[in-house]
């Protein structure tokens, strides 16, 4: 969104304690979003209508971030910047260049009948979830089993109430867009030794320099732990997008555990990485020598 569309949003005069409107409820929403790269910034609650102090505190350190005057007041500069803010956070989730971040994951899930088959991405979800419950006492942890059940159902929407969405339990794009960002925002902060993944099933997706979707972000994330290990392996920093600094770890992988070194993860790799993953992180942390069985 350009700075001219942001200012045609803005309120016909400044934002202050007291107010209870709908620019209040989209200022709310935008500063929570956005508390997830800052976490300097408070998270607001209750997320509603009403401006209050909680509201007041978290604009006050917007504005001390982001070298504004800090009066707790949203002016037409505060909005503008909070609208800038906003938009770049929520690009560093999106999956096309059409920033439909959903698309990988709501086919699978919206029309699925609940609790009837696993499905890759409804474990990716429920890993999403695990993190999320370890900051947000309101989301409960669930069992990572890709099915769609009443448990997951139950944490979905309660994400969603956290989240100030409508408590719907389906991972639509707005779910999606706020469950993936606020995850990126936290596993990007913390080395890959404080992360454990759970053994992912294949979410049947190629991916290769080029591609942005969450499965890059898994990808990153193993081979940043695994590089810890194996010196053969470079470091990736983990940030969603596959480049060339992936495809050279990926290869590097490939070719230390005897696969075709393409730079592609396709099932085969992305089972070797699992594995080898899981052995290193949970078993034996023994560093295997290149161009053998690490199974």
């Amino acid at each position: 969104m350009s700075v001219t569309m942001i200012q045609e949003t803005y309120p016909e005069s400044p934002l202050r304690i007291g107010d209870d409107n709908q620019h209040v409820l989209i200022a709310k929403m935008s500063l929570n979003a956005i508390s997830v790269n800052y976490p300097a910034i408070p998270r607001i609650s209750p997320v509603n209508s009403l401006f209050d102090e909680n509201m007041e505190t978290a604009v006050k350190e917007f504005q001390n971030i982001f070298n504004f005057p800090v009066t707790g007041i949203i002016d037409m500069a505060t909005w503008v910047q909070i609208g800038t803010i906003y938009a770049s956070v929520i690009r560093l989730a999106e999956l096309s260049p059409r920033g439909v971040l959903v698309g990988d994951v709501i086919e699978d899930i919206t029309e699925t009948e609940e609790g009837v088959e696993v499905l890759p991405r409804v474990q990716m979800v429920q890993f999403f979830l695990n993190v999320l419950s370890a900051y947000y006492d309101s989301i409960p942890a669930v069992d990572i089993d890709g099915i769609l059940g009443p448990e997951t159902r139950n944490a979905i929407i309660e994400f969603q109430k956290t989240m100030g969405l409508p408590a719907t339990g389906l991972i639509d794009e707005e779910t999606w867009t706020a469950m993936y960002n606020s995850v990126l925002g936290i596993l990007r902060a913390l080395p890959p030794a404080a992360i454990e993944l759970p053994s992912l099933l294949y979410p049947n997706v190629l991916f290769s320099e080029g591609s942005e979707r969450p499965g890059v972000f898994i990808i990153q994330e193993i081979l940043a732990y695994i590089s810890t290990v194996v010196p053969e392996i470079p470091y990736v920093q983990p940030d969603g997008t596959f480049g060339p600094e992936t495809t050279a770890a990926v290869t590097a992988f490939q070719r230390a555990y005897g696969l075709e070194a393409n730079g592609i993860v396709d099932e085969e790799t992305w089972n070797k990485m699992i594995t080898v993953y899981r052995q290193l992180r949970f078993g034996n942390t023994t560093s295997p020598s290149p161009n053998t069985d690490a199974s």
